[in-house]
C-alpha cells in the first residue's frame, strides 16, 4: 500500500484508510497518487482531504496552517516501502480498475474488502486532555498545558485541549461579552506552539452547561474514546452545578480507565495567584512590561495590513494599519515600542493604539511605523504581528500636524534609546 506521511511527524497514514473525525468521514483518495506522478499542483480538494485526515491522525496539528492552500505540499513525501514514486500509466490504470471493481461491489450491497495487508482502520491513540478557557495563556495556564503534553507523551498519545467560545461566564453568570486576551484562533496557534496536538473549541451554550462531567467528555471526545489522563488545575470544577471536582472525576476515571492529575497554582512574587483577570487589568492600563512577565512573552496584536488615510506618509512616518481581530483586547491608547514580524523577518517599530484625535473623531486603530524597514516591498495585505514591549506615552491630541511630528520625533529617539539600553544591558 501507498503511505502518506507529513514530515516532520511521528506517524504515517495509509491512503486507503478511512478515518472518522467527529462523525464525518475523510478519505485520502487515489488522486493524491496521480498528482504525485504529474507536474500538477495538488487541487484544493485533495489538500483538504490530506489536511483533515492528517490532523485527525495526529500527523499534522489543526491550526498549523490556516487553510488547506497553505499546506506545505513540498514537505509531503511518499513513505518508503511501497515502490517507486512514478509507476506509470499501467499502474494507474490498474488502480483505477481495482477502484472501479471495489465501488461496484460496494454498490451491490457489500463493502469492498481491504487488499491483503492493507488496514482499513486507524488505531485510536491514547488521549491526555485538559479543559479550560485559558484566555491569555499566561504562565499558570502554560504550567497546566506542559503537564498535559507530558502525560500524552508518557502514554504515547496526543495532547488534547478543550477550550470555549463564547466565554462560559456569558452564559452561566449572564455577564456581557468581553474582548478576548487571546481570541480562539490565536489561542489555538499558541497552544500548538506549546506542544498541543489537538485543540477543540467547544461552543458554550445552555445545552453544554447542563451536561454532567461524563456527558461533556463524551460530547467532546466521543463515547468510548481512549482518554487516559485528565489534567486539571487546583480549583477546577466542571459539569452542571459544578459537581465535577477532583473526587468526582477520580471516581469517574476509576470506572472509565483514566487518571486525574492536579497541577498546583503558580504564584507571583508577592504570593498572589496568576489570573486572567489580573492580566486583563495590566493590559487595559497599558502596563505591557508587567503583562509580558505574566505571559512569558510580549503582548501581541496581529492582523493583515489594510488601507489607511495615508496621513503618516505625508508626515514622514508611514504606517502599516493592522486589521486586528474585532474581539481582541486592545491595550490602553498610546505609543509603544514594538517588535514586528512580517514577511519572515523582524523589524523594530513604534506601534500606535488610538483614534488619531488630532485629525478629528474616529475609531480606535492600530498603526505600526517600522524603524528599520528599508521599504520598497509593499505590505498591504500581508500578515503582521506587533509585539508591544514598552509603553512610551499615552495618546494625545495636538494643536497641529507640526506638533504631532515633533512628538513623533521624540518618540523615535526614545525608542532608539530603549533598544540601545537593552543591547548594552543597561536598565
Amino acid at each position: 500500500p501507498m503511505v502518506v506521511s507529513l514530515l516532520p511527524g511521528p506517524t504515517a497514514l495509509d491512503k486507503r484508510e478511512t478515518v472518522a473525525a467527529h462523525s464525518q468521514m475523510w478519505r485520502i483518495s487515489d488522486d493524491v497518487w496521480d498528482v504525485w506522478q504529474s507536474d500538477k499542483d495538488f487541487p484544493t480538494g485533495v489538500k483538504n482531504q490530506l489536511l483533515h485526515a492528517a490532523q485527525w491522525a495526529g500527523v499534522a496539528r489543526p491550526g498549523q496552517w490556516p487553510d488547506a492552500d497553505m499546506l506545505p505540499m513540498g514537505s509531503l513525501r511518499p513513505s518508503a516501502g511501497w515502490g517507486p514514486p512514478r509507476a506509470g500509466r499501467a499502474a494507474r490504470a490498474g488502480r483505477a480498475a481495482r477502484a472501479g471493481r471495489a465501488a461496484r461491489a460496494g454498490r451491490a450491497g457489500q463493502a469492498a474488502q481491504a487488499p491483503p495487508g492493507v488496514s482499513m482502520t486507524l488505531a485510536a491513540r491514547p488521549i491526555a486532555m485538559t479543559i479550560g478557557v485559558f484566555d491569555g495563556l499566561h504562565r499558570g495556564h502554560q504550567h497546566v498545558i506542559a503537564a498535559t503534553v507530558e502525560a500524552a507523551r508518557e502514554h504515547g498519545g496526543i495532547a488534547w485541549v478543550t477550550t470555549f467560545d463564547p466565554h462560559p461566564d456569558t452564559i452561566v453568570r449572564g455577564l456581557p461579552p468581553r474582548p478576548w486576551i487571546t481570541p480562539p484562533d490565536e489561542r489555538e496557534e499558541l497552544l500548538h506552539a506549546l506542544g498541543v496536538d489537538r485543540v477543540h473549541v467547544e461552543r458554550f451554550d445552555r445545552s453544554v452547561q447542563d451536561l454532567p462531567p461524563e456527558g461533556f467528555i463524551d460530547r467532546v471526545l466521543g463515547a468510548g474514546a481512549p482518554l487516559k489522563a485528565l489534567i486539571v488545575g487546583a480549583d477546577f470544577r466542571m459539569g452542571k452545578d459544578r459537581v465535577g471536582d477532583r473526587a468526582y472525576l477520580e471516581a469517574l476515571g476509576g470506572r472509565r480507565g483514566f487518571t486525574v492529575r492536579e497541577v498546583p497554582f503558580l504564584t507571583q512574587k508577592n504570593g498572589g495567584k496568576l489570573s486572567s483577570t489580573l492580566l486583563r487589568q495590566l493590559i487595559e492600563q497599558g502596563s505591557v512590561e508587567e503583562a509580558s512577565a505574566m505571559l512569558a512573552r510580549p503582548y501581541a496584536l496581529r492582523g493583515r495590513v489594510g488601507s489607511g488615510a495615508g496621513r503618516g506618509t505625508k508626515l514622514g512616518y508611514p504606517t502599516a494599519n493592522l486589521e486586528v481581530h474585532p474581539e481582541k483586547l486592545l491595550p490602553a491608547s498610546g505609543i509603544y515600542v514594538s517588535e514586528n514580524r512580517f514577511l519572515g523577518r523582524t523589524s523594530r517599530g513604534l506601534t500606535y493604539v488610538g483614534s488619531s484625535g488630532t485629525f478629528g473623531p474616529g475609531p480606535v486603530r492600530v498603526e505600526v511605523h517600522l524603524l528599520d524597514h528599508p521599504g520598497g516591498e509593499p505590505l498591504h495585505g500581508r500578515w503582521m504581528v506587533t509585539s508591544l514591549v514598552k509603553r512610551l506615552r499615552g495618546d494625545q491630541v495636538f494643536g497641529s500636524a507640526e506638533e504631532l511630528v515633533s512628538a513623533m520625533d521624540q518618540d523615535r529617539a526614545r525608542a532608539a534609546e530603549y533598544w540601545s539600553s537593552r543591547e548594552s544591558g543597561r536598565p
